[in-house]
């Protein structure tokens, strides 16, 4: 397994030497100080998205179960929160054994292998869920402030299509932010 030990002037210096060779700047300039081994990362990022697994799991069935209890709209929020990171852990998860199982190697088929660089090595159902949380958190914090600061309005103006909407606009939104993302580089 390669070491990632070099320093910045090591990346420089061959920088310069393979200008003629198209050496990616981003692939050195990220080795720079790492000395963490790419199978101890991986392992390390199976063991919390394992762990992110379980828990989301637990949180959705328990906040399911005591929906049926307990109605309000905070628990479909949170619900849809708990999703998103399950969604985003599987993500990872699947990425990290395929890396493990198939490596970094492309096979020679460019559907096949452009598929795999853009869904396994870009990570973007991964990053789509993590921006999709992000956004998710923002719903349920404007929603919280509106209900405690403006209660009254809150009870006169809040209807049951606005907690479908907010559960709807995290996935979109942060689909569609990742989605830009990808088309600008």
């Amino acid at each position: 397994m390669e070491w990632a030990n070099r320093s910045f002037s090591d990346n420089l210096t061959e920088m310069m030497q393979d200008a003629d060779k198209n050496v990616s700047f981003k692939a050195t300039f990220a080795l720079r100080r790492f000395r963490v081994p790419s199978l101890t990362v991986i392992s390390v990022s199976l063991a919390v998205s394992t762990i992110g697994i379980i828990a989301n799991t637990l949180v959705i069935t328990v906040l399911a179960l005591a929906r049926r209890e307990f109605k309000g709209n905070v628990i479909t929020l949170i619900i849809n929160q708990s999703a998103m990171d399950l969604f985003s852990c599987i993500s990872l998860m699947i990425i990290n054994v395929t890396i493990l199982t198939r490596g970094l190697v492309y096979q020679g088929n460019w559907i096949e292998d452009g598929i795999y660089c853009v869904v396994i090595q870009g990570g973007v159902f991964a990053a789509a869920g993590m921006t999709a949380g992000k956004l998710g958190l923002v719903v349920i914090t404007v929603e919280r402030y509106f209900k405690i600061v403006h209660a009254i309005a809150h009870r006169k103006y809040y209807h049951d299509w606005m907690t479908k909407v907010g559960v709807v606009l995290p996935w979109i939104g942060g689909t569609c932010l990742i989605l830009e993302l990808a088309r600008q580089e």
